[in-house]
This record gives C-alpha cells, sequence and structure tokens, in this order.
C-alpha cells in the first residue's frame, strides 16, 4: 500500500479555509431553504420557522466564517516560518 505523506500545518489550514467557506456560504441558503420547506405558522406571537432556520444557517455559517479564518491564520504562520532567515 502506498503511504500517505504527513500533512504539514500548511496543508491544513488551506483545508481549513476551504472547508470553512464552503459551510460559511452554503449554511444560509441551507437554512433559508429548510426555512422555506417548512413554511410559515402564520400566527403572529409565535416565532416563525423560516426565521428560526435561517437563524440557524446564520450561525451555522458565522462558524464556518471563523473556520475559515482561523485556517487562514494557520497557513500565514506556517509560511511566514518558512521564511525566515537565521
Amino acid at each position: 500500500m502506498a503511504e500517505i505523506p504527513p500533512t504539514t500545518d500548511s496543508s491544513r489550514g488551506v483545508r481549513l479555509i476551504v472547508a470553512g467557506t464552503i459551510v460559511a456560504l452554503l449554511a444560509p441558503l441551507a437554512g433559508f431553504l429548510g426555512g422555506t420547506m417548512v413554511g410559515s405558522s402564520g400566527t403572529v406571537g409565535e416565532l416563525d420557522p423560516l426565521f428560526l432556520w435561517l437563524f440557524v444557517g446564520m450561525v451555522v455559517g458565522g462558524i464556518g466564517g471563523v473556520v475559515a479564518i482561523t485556517g487562514a491564520l494557520r497557513w500565514n504562520r506556517a509560511n511566514q516560518g518558512s521564511r525566515r532567515v537565521s
């Protein structure tokens, strides 16, 4: 069997950037789609399912954004270490 090469900190950072960006872009759309499929309750005093689903999608998208930023910082830190000259 072929051995899998060890991942570097730089490649982990790039993976986090890609995964976080995909989640940050698609989670609000999925929340809106889920809320649209559930529909509206029609009553004023009740929490609207469309709002609830979209809110959850925005929270998950925000978490994806934080993951993408963390990956960018990790990638930047790994690249800064390779540029240093002693």
